[in-house]
């Protein structure tokens, strides 16, 4: 019995039947739809009290999971990610012009020298990937040697995988994340104590508290009260269908045919070869002769199993010989075809897929024009990608990129208080309607 996803192939005497499962068998009880809460009670990993995330306290890892083996989740992240990392991150001050808030990039050599230090472009990119996976951002602060005589120094900042990071109950039972004063890392697969660290939550107000620390920076989900969800948790069901159809169509192609099929043969064919056995053999019993009857018929329908099945045996042929028997009937082989609708099966389960494939869409945020869906082989016009592209800067942006870059906000704060008002942004080039723009600044005339 081979299971994929809901849906179990059982190979019986009467061919192979799919049977689909009951919904609590699939990986959506993993999830936790009906809305409990995972953060009710702690859960003790290596001798700590920390806050499960997820049913089984491993939800970062089957997200993960998921979206490997889907075609459109990995793809339109990506593109949300590069949407919202611009050209890349630039230092900026605001101001105000003609009562509208603007803007104004500038550059500053000392603060330049300090991020070049570490690999803050890199970091930005792990810490929007973060956020749009899981909504949050776990930054490991590393402090300067000045520490040790109380001058605050952020030397670097490290965007820790989420799946390897998780809270620390409250000491006093408090179930909010203002009150979490500890966070532990480490491989939360193996449960291998060894492999854990705890680390002190990071004090933007009092930064000299230690020499690492963890800050965990999220965009807080209704009802939760310690950890972000994703934006797309409540499409997990249909990206779980969505993921299913094409190991069900590989598996259909390797192991079924388009129809399946009843071949007849002649009882006069059986009756020689029952003959032939008893003349070669006249020592044999009733049994050894049924048994070696047995072997002969498994044999022929193995070889027209072998002609007929398979997506590799396109084109191939059965070939027989009719004849007459010694009362004179014709002796013919027949093979009919059984329906099976397979074909409507497979058309009923791509429809799905494409509600499937827009509820996905849909739920990680970002319209299709700018994800490149491409539905029935229709593609969006350039005005509506242009339009989609101007929605989303105007609305979906701005919330990201304060959490992604909180943490390097804060350190510029700490380390240069002199500067003040300098902040690190994400600098995204305006894209014009090529009605606006000149003939000799077009794309085509720059290639």
């Amino acid at each position: 019995m081979k299971k994929i996803g809901k849906f179990s192939f059982v190979d019986t005497a009467a061919g192979q039947y799919a049977i689909r499962m009951d919904w609590s068998s699939s990986m959506s009880q993993f999830f936790d739809l009906s809305g409990r809460n995972w953060d009710d009670d702690p859960v003790s990993v290596a001798g700590e009290r920390v806050v499960p995330w997820g049913k089984d306290n491993n939800l970062p890892r089957a997200i993960r999971d998921l979206l490997e083996r889907n075609n459109l989740g990995p793809g339109i992240l990506d593109r949300k990610t590069g949407l919202l990392y611009g050209q890349g991150p630039a230092l900026y001050r605001t101001v105000i012009e003609g009562n509208e808030r603007v803007q104004q990039w500038v550059e500053d050599e000392e603060i330049q020298q300090w991020l070049d230090t570490w690999d803050y472009r890199g970091f930005v990119r792990a810490a929007l990937v973060e956020y749009t996976h899981l909504g949050g951002v776990f930054v490991k602060y590393r402090m300067g040697r000045g520490v040790r005589v109380g001058r605050p120094w952020v030397a670097s900042l490290e965007c820790l995988p989420s799946a390897d990071c998780r809270l620390v109950w409250p000491a006093n039972d408090s179930r909010r994340l203002d009150d979490v004063t500890h966070i532990l890392t480490g491989n939360f697969d193996t449960f291998r104590s060894r492999t854990y660290e705890k680390y002190p939550v990071f004090d933007k107000w009092n930064p000299t508290r230690s020499e690492a620390a963890v800050r965990y920076h999220s965009m807080r989900s209704f009802g939760r009260n310690m950890y972000a969800i994703s934006c797309f948790f409540g499409s997990v069901p249909w990206l779980e269908n969505a993921n299913d159809l094409p190991r069900i169509i590989h598996h259909l192609n390797e192991n079924m045919i388009a129809a399946a099929y009843v071949v007849h043969t002649p009882q006069y064919y059986w009756d020689q070869k029952k003959a032939l056995l008893e003349e070669l053999h006249p020592d044999y019993t009733e049994e050894q002769l049924q048994k070696e009857m047995d072997k002969l018929k498994d044999s022929l329908t193995q070889t027209i199993a072998d002609v007929m099945a398979g997506k590799n045996n396109a084109g191939k042929f059965f070939s027989c010989v009719d004849f007459i028997d010694d009362q004179g009937k014709a002796q013919s082989w027949k093979i009919e075809p059984i329906e099976m609708n397979i074909d409507k099966y497979i058309d009923a389960q791509a429809k799905i897929s494409r509600i499937a494939d827009s509820s996905t869409t849909s739920g990680f945020g970002l319209s299709p024009a700018l994800a490149n869906i491409i539905i029935d082989g229709k593609s969006d016009s350039g005005s509506q990608m242009l339009y989609a592209l101007k929605i989303f800067y105007g609305a979906d942006t701005q919330i990201a990129e304060d959490i992604a870059l909180e943490a390097v906000n804060d350190a510029i704060r700490i380390n240069f208080p002199e500067k003040k008002g300098i902040f690190l942004g994400l600098y995204r080039k305006v894209i014009n309607k090529e009605d606006n723009v000149t003939a000799a600044d077009r794309p085509t005339n720059q290639v």
